[in-house]
């Protein structure tokens, strides 16, 4: 009993650093004149969790996002499953949502069963954006088997690297975001964005 009592405090403490240290992610992208084939991409806020929309280059709309293999492929949403999967690094999933028939914005909402907040559109350079996408989709190739999530409208696969509270589904797309040459300050660990204007050469 002493031992669990222990454990839930420093849960529950980490917890609290956690939120007080989430602060906003300020999103800086490039300056129009650094983007050769600039690209559109998204940046959808979900309310807690993120995804990045890509185009396809055989048309249509993908949508990837990252978390927690039992909080979203399992269900497995209670209290002391999620702190604990903060604490301790656990299995995690990429999800991954194609959409042939998705042209803009606008159709979004189709992409996102779980609901979507906000949609943040950016750009980048199409070449970083055709490597993001072949870097990703590379984790479904092969004899790997994925796992269909209808209440979030994506596949599941394994990702190799573990979830934890420094390596979640808002930071992980963050990293995805500066793979794309977009800056990203503060940490939106809670899915706080703010889109500031394009970044000029000093």
């Amino acid at each position: 009993m002493y031992s669990f009592l222990v454990t839930l405090r420093w849960i529950c403490l980490l917890l609290v650093v956690l939120l007080i240290s989430a602060c906003t992610g300020r999103v800086m992208p490039p300056a129009p004149a650094e983007i050769a084939q600039p690209m559109d991409v998204y940046l959808i806020d979900h309310g807690r969790h993120s995804s990045l929309v890509l185009p396809r280059e055989e048309g249509g709309m993908v949508r990837y996002s990252y978390g927690e293999w039992r909080w979203y492929v399992e269900g497995q949403r209670h209290f002391l499953s999620g702190a604990a999967a903060l604490l301790v690094p656990t299995a995690s999933a990429l999800g991954r949502g194609i959409h042939e028939d998705v042209t803009g914005p606008g159709d979004f909402s189709r992409m996102a069963p779980e609901g979507l907040v906000r949609t943040y559109p950016l750009q980048a350079e199409a070449g970083r954006v055709r490597e993001l996408r072949r870097r990703l989709d590379r984790h479904f190739e092969g004899d790997v088997e994925s796992v269909y999530s209808e209440e979030f409208g994506l596949h599941f696969v394994p990702h190799p690297r573990a979830y934890w509270a420094a390596h979640q589904s808002n930071l992980v797309v963050a990293g995805w975001l500066r793979q794309l040459d977009i800056n990203i300050q503060g940490i939106p660990w809670y899915s706080r964005w703010r889109i500031e204007s394009p970044r000029e050469d000093p």
